[in-house]
């Protein structure tokens, strides 16, 4: 048990390097294995977690991997929850009177005609917030993966989902400040993800030039 721990450790620290310390990581992990026939293992595992996370806070690749992750678990992956509880439970703050998606629908069905216009919208509304939380966690999976083509793309279509959401809530005469609000997050989203995909690039290319030849 406590040489899997501090081979669980160990992991952790080596996930903690960046490309440019790969060399550093490979000499700590021969380090390692003397340390676990010596059983010092624990305590040798738990100096290079230190040591990796001392060198996360303090080096450029660093900064941008916590930048990465703190975008994906403490942005999107609470945006995408918020959209799919909402989709499917129908949460009252996101709509006016508090009464939720249902009552906020109930309110346009003034007359006869338009009643059975607004209860179709109904799954209408809730299909596209549920797209735009599926959509916000792919996102936040191709963020952590560095697939920048693919976490752009699909942000772009987040975006435009957030724009169809705001203008059909738009059309039925519903509140579209909390949507509204919700777009500017996207948004906002988007910016981060271009800066970090032009950052990744500028260290890789750092990297990739103080590589010999």
């Amino acid at each position: 048990m406590k040489a899997s721990m501090s081979r669980a450790i160990m992991a952790l620290a080596m996930a903690c390097m960046g490309d440019d310390r790969c060399d550093w990581a490979a000499a700590m992990t021969a380090e390692f294995d003397v340390a676990a026939d010596d059983g010092r293992a624990m305590s040798f595992a738990a100096g290079c977690l230190f040591a990796a996370a001392r060198e996360l806070i303090v080096s450029a690749h660093g900064r941008f991997v916590m930048t990465s992750y703190a975008v994906a678990l403490g942005i999107m992956l609470p945006v995408a929850a918020l959209q799919i509880a909402c989709a499917v439970f129908g949460l009252p703050y996101l709509y006016p009177g508090h009464h939720g998606l249902s009552g906020a629908l109930i309110e346009g069905m003034s007359t006869v005609w338009t009643r059975g216009f607004y209860q179709s919208a109904g799954p209408m509304l809730a299909m596209l917030q549920l797209a735009i939380g599926i959509a916000h966690l792919r996102g936040a999976w191709l963020l952590l993966e560095r697939d920048w083509a693919g976490a752009t793309r699909w942000s772009v279509r987040t975006l435009s989902v957030s724009t169809t959401l705001i203008l059909f809530m738009g059309a039925l005469f519903l509140d579209v400040r909390q949507a509204a609000i919700m777009g500017v997050v996207v948004a906002f989203e988007f910016a981060i993800l271009l800066m970090l995909s032009s950052r990744h690039a500028d260290l890789h290319g750092a990297i990739a030039g103080e590589l010999p030849g």
